[in-house]
């Protein structure tokens, strides 16, 4: 998919934000673009620790591959003034935490069914000390029923960026992303894993790409 298939309205915002998050870190790393497919769906999954983690993916990945993205997020966070518009531009929609959103759920499988790539945030929400948390179902749910593979990523360093109950943000000396391998799921008939084995796997490949001090 090719850089003129991204909305305007996207390819703006993430402007902004790439600018934006360019001076509050001394320096942003990212490694292993390459590993993120020029086509067919993915199911992105990555760690999360700070509101600021879907503005690094989103402006550093899109333009990087070209293929706009869609993520799952917080139904509260889409109220939020400039920051609910920033996620919808983003192509962004509401999960509702702590019940089944089974018409979000059908969204995301539609969206992978259609070729396109989805992030989501397989532990539900922000992990308050930076530390690798439990995964919930719905990822591994995901690509079990899709069947398309899961890109693990790993951010570091947003936590300090903008911590939980502070009106403003810092400067951090460093940000980093890490996209990893893909994690492709046996298709054979008779040999589909367990939810729980792939849950454990999705992630195990995360937790392999953070520091040591942000594993479980």
């Amino acid at each position: 998919m090719s850089a003129e298939r991204i909305p305007l309205g996207m390819r703006f915002s993430e402007r902004f934000g790439r600018w934006a998050m360019q001076r509050l870190a001394g320096e942003i790393v990212v490694n292993g673009l390459e590993r993120i497919p020029v086509t067919g769906a993915v199911l992105l999954a990555s760690n999360h620790i700070s509101w600021v983690d879907p503005v690094l993916l989103a402006c550093w990945l899109t333009p990087a591959t070209g293929r706009p993205m869609t993520w799952m997020g917080k139904a509260e966070a889409m109220r939020w003034p400039l920051v609910g518009w920033f996620l919808r531009v983003n192509g962004v929609f509401g999960v509702r935490r702590g019940a089944a959103d089974l018409e979000a759920f059908r969204l995301a499988e539609r969206i992978l069914s259609e070729g396109q790539i989805l992030g989501i945030y397989p532990e539900g929400t922000r992990s308050p000390d930076g530390i690798l948390r439990p995964f919930r179902d719905g990822a591994a749910l995901l690509a079990l029923r899709s069947g398309v593979p899961v890109l693990p990523v790993a951010v570091t360093g947003t936590d300090g960026l903008w911590r939980k109950g502070s009106l403003i943000p810092r400067r951090v000396p460093r940000v980093t992303l890490t996209i990893g391998e893909l994690v492709v799921l046996p298709s054979a008939e008779g040999s589909r894993p367990e939810l729980a084995a792939v849950s454990s796997a999705i992630h195990g490949a995360v937790a392999a790409l953070l520091p040591e001090a942000n594993r479980p």
